[in-house]
């Protein structure tokens, strides 16, 4: 705010400032002038004044903000007032010099009106403020909503990333497993069994010489002088229910060869007491049932419980004598049954190929229709399987 601002708000104020005088003091006044004829001079009265109203003007300027100057509508001529212990002194015609601006005279006023005049530059001063406003429905519905600013996510360290990765490959294969089957094993394996007795020893069983019109045929067998360790080989298919349980099926070829001393009757001849050997060959059908309760990428063990049919397919004698050796062939038998339970164990070399042992205990169901054997003089065997396993499927 300039100085010509601050004075037209100062003059303003001052417009409507003046003081009714009653009828006895013009009468005083009017008497005084026509004895001395001579104006008495209020101007230091009215500059005080007006200092005081400037100084609170000023005040005010100085404590509120600026704000743009709105003149009045209408000029009141300036009127001063002076005070001298208590009366009111005579309003003296006198009008100060303003800017290049005529002030007419101005009636008389309420006494108040100097408050009031404050009260209208004070709220010239602040700027009014618009009542708020209620919203529409509409104005509600196109109000924008604030924008949400996104949350960038922090930055995750290369080795929480790799980590992240493998746990989520991990999960992915263990749950891929356990919907399907991982793979059918093809299997190439051989079986060996301890060819002791343990103890136990067969009769010498003797008949007497066979009569002329007897079968040819082996008579009187004597116990037996030795056994041939018994061998399978074999082809296994196993399938993987889930990961842990499998079931295994196959064909299997077992020999088991004995050697003892008894009589051979021949077409027109008759021999005592010769050397003998016994081959028999035999073919089986294996269906075991697997748990692993330990399998990873390099290791499976698993326990297996199952049962075996086999059939003999020939069984052969071979009669020692001079000049030549007698083969006689015996066929026909009843299925030998036999269940087992084991334990084994399977490294993989790699993914697709593993080498694994089955050792287990193996009963067989001996009956009389069956040739006599190693498995029908001692029915419960120590059997040890071992062989190569293929996945295929992985």
């Amino acid at each position: 705010m300039n100085e010509k601002e601050f004075d037209i708000q100062v003059r303003n104020l001052l417009q409507s400032a003046e003081e009714p005088v009653s009828p006895k003091v013009w009468e005083g006044v009017t008497a005084g002038l026509d004895k001395r004829r001579r104006i008495v001079p209020v101007r230091f009265w009215g500059y005080a004044s007006a200092l005081a109203a400037a100084a609170a003007v000023a005040l005010v300027v100085l404590l509120k903000p600026a704000a743009p100057v709105v003149e009045p509508e209408h000029s009141n001529p300036s009127i001063f007032m002076s005070e001298a212990s208590g009366e009111t002194v005579p309003e003296v015609e006198e009008v100060l010099p303003m800017e290049e601006t005529p002030v007419a005279p101005s009636p008389r006023r309420n006494p108040h009106l100097l408050a009031q005049a404050s009260k209208e530059l004070l709220a010239v001063e602040e700027p009014a403020q618009e009542p708020a406003q209620e919203s529409t429905p509409e104005e509600i519905r196109e109000t924008p909503r604030e924008t949400v600013p996104e949350v960038v996510p922090e930055a995750v360290p290369e080795t929480r990333k790799d980590d992240n990765a493998l746990l989520n490959q991990l999960a992915f294969e263990e749950k891929t497993a356990a919907k399907a089957p991982q793979a059918v094993s093809l299997s190439a394996f051989g079986n060996l069994q301890t060819s002791q007795r343990s103890g136990i020893h067969s009769q010498y069983r003797r008949y007497g010489a066979p009569s002329r019109d007897a079968e040819v045929g082996i008579y009187n067998e004597s116990p037996e002088v030795s056994f041939a360790l018994p061998f399978s080989v074999g082809l296994g298919l196993q399938f993987n229910i889930t990961p842990r349980w499998a079931v295994g099926t196959g064909i299997r070829y077992t020999s088991l060869q004995r050697t003892f001393m008894g009589d051979y009757k021949g077409e027109g001849f008759y021999l005592p007491q010769t050397d003998i050997d016994n081959h028999q060959h035999w073919l089986g059908v294996p269906v075991n049932v697997y748990y692993s309760f330990v399998n990873t990428h390099r290791w499976n063990v698993h326990v297996f419980a199952g049962g075996a049919a086999e059939w003999l397919l020939d069984n052969d004698f071979l009669i020692h004598n001079s000049p030549s050796d007698i083969h006689y062939h015996l066929r026909g038998s009843s299925p030998q049954w036999s269940a087992g339970v084991g334990l084994g164990v399977e490294f993989k070399i790699t993914p697709f190929l593993g080498i694994y042992i089955d050792p287990s205990f193996r009963y067989f169901f001996a009956t009389e229709r069956q040739p006599r054997s190693l498995r029908t003089i001692q029915p419960l065997r120590f059997d040890v399987e071992a062989g190569l396993r293929f996945n295929i499927g992985k």
